[in-house]
This record gives C-alpha cells, sequence and structure tokens, in this order.
C-alpha cells in the first residue's frame, strides 16, 4: 500500500542548471513521476559546487518558477529550495546564503552534503566542520557511491556519523541500478544501521524517482519492512519536519556572518 505522505530529500528537479532535467517539461515530467511513486513533497536539490551552481541567489524564484509549472500540469506536489552542495563550496557561499539551501525548523537546520566519488579526505571532513560551526547539521548524500565504501571500509563516513552527521542512500544504489558495489554498499550500511534515510537521487528518465521499487527490494534483500518504510517515508518526513540538531558542545555561540 502507497503511503498517505513521502518525501523525497534528494531530488534534482530544476531545469537547465545542473544534470538534471535540460527543460521545464522534463522537470514536470519528472515530478509527476514521483507523484505516480507516492511522493507527496520533493526538495529541489541542485548541485551547487564550482562545475555546476556557483551562484544560489535565485534558486528560490526557480523554484517558484517549477512550482507554477507543476500546477499548470494537475500535479499536487510540494517543491522545496534545497541543493546538494559540493564541500569544496562550503568556504565559499555566505551565511545567508548556506540558510537559503538549508532544511529543517529553525534550531535544528540541516544541509544535504555531496560525498566524493573518489573517497572522503580531510578536505571534506573540514568543510563539515565548519558547516557545523556555522549552525549547520550535515545529511552525507550517497555515501555507498564512494570509494570510502569499497576501499575504506566507510571510515570516513563513520567519522561523519560520530559528528552527528547522518547518511542518506540513493533508490538506485538499492536497486542496483548503480552497479554491484554500490547496491552491496547500500545494503552493508543499512544492515549495519548507519543510514538514515533514502532519497531517489532523481535527474531525469534513466535516473527517475523509484522509492516505492527500492522498498520493495530492500524487503527482498532482507531488510525486514519496517526499516525499509522507516528508511523512505518516516525518515524523510522527520528529517524535514524535526531537522537534525547539531551536538550542543559543537554549537557556536555566535553564527559566522
Amino acid at each position: 500500500m502507497a503511503p498517505s505522505a513521502q518525501a523525497d530529500v534528494h531530488f534534482h528537479a530544476l531545469p537547465g542548471i545542473d544534470d538534471g532535467p535540460a527543460t521545464m517539461e522534463e522537470s514536470v515530467h519528472l515530478i509527476r513521476a514521483a507523484a505516480l511513486d507516492g511522493t507527496t513533497t520533493v526538495v529541489a536539490t541542485p548541485h551547487v559546487r564550482s562545475d555546476f551552481v556557483t551562484d544560489v541567489g535565485d534558486l528560490h524564484e526557480r523554484v517558484a518558477e517549477l512550482r507554477a509549472a507543476v500546477a499548470v500540469a494537475g500535479v499536487t506536489m510540494t517543491i522545496e529550495p534545497g541543493a546538494e552542495l559540493g564541500h569544496d563550496m562550503v568556504g565559499r557561499l555566505t551565511q545567508s546564503e548556506l540558510e537559503l539551501l538549508a532544511q529543517g525548523p529553525p534550531a535544528d537546520r540541516w544541509l544535504l552534503v555531496e560525498t566524493p566519488f573518489e573517497g572522503i579526505d580531510e578536505t571534506f571532513h573540514s568543510a563539515t566542520a565548519e558547516l557545523r560551526e556555522r549552525g549547520f547539521a550535515t545529511v552525507i548524500a550517497h555515501p555507498e557511491r564512494s570509494a570510502d565504501a569499497t576501499l575504506q571500509h566507510s571510515a570516513g563516513l563513520r567519522r561523519e556519523l560520530g559528528e552527528g552527521a547522518i547518511a542518506q542512500v540513493n533508490g538506485q544504489s538499492i536497486t542496483g541500478d548503480h552497479g554491484p558495489d554500490a547496491r552491496a554498499a547500500a545494503f552493508r550500511l543499512i544492515a549495519g544501521g548507519l543510514v538514515a534515510v533514502v532519497g531517489s537521487d532523481a535527474h531525469g528518465p534513466t535516473r527517475p524517482p523509484l522509492l516505492d521499487q527500492a522498498r520493495q527490494e530492500l524487503l527482498r534483500g532482507g531488510i525486514g519492512a519496517g526499516t525499509g518504510r522507516a528508511l523512505t517515508v518516516g525518515g524523510p518526513l522527520r528529517l524535514l519536519a524535526r531537522g537534525v540538531s547539531v551536538p550542543r558542545e559543537r554549537r557556536p555561540s555566535v553564527l559566522v556572518a
């Protein structure tokens, strides 16, 4: 049975801005596919990194345009502004710019941070430490697709989780569409209790939103139905409603301007 409400916190919905949809028509088609999959809320998360989006000032306006197009198309969907933040951009963005990209309630704001495919190094850890110092918790995007998972036994991710981060795995990693290594790493991290949420990381026709299929694949792969539903339904909804707390000892006394 499809959930009455389902949120997707990693979704490349905005047209012509990164490697997601090229046109507004493609964006609306992708949002429609998410609605048919049972999703009621998506967070639009374009790549904010040096090779894609570096100016975030108009992202809210772009989201408003997408909302209008989706409404005209007769699709019911709540669309929230966000980003998949490259760690290389952290030091280049002002506090107000980071706030534009963050989700969650005022005291527990969080940012989705992209895990580099080549692995998690000290520059990544320094960037997330800066985000915590500036008052933002972190959600680590698709760590199962990183060399950290396959070569370093997720040591970098475990360090981040120890600092209060939470992990988000891609639905297509679970279904095997990102390859056997990503699938094995996804199941290993989930079985180890290291994952809090599953997101689609939808980009277009070859990378569609498939949270329902991921939920079914988790069950077939030996993950209990309750865990699968928590990862794909309960976890994302709680993440948007309640946020993620930065550990108290790491909260800044004064936010960086």
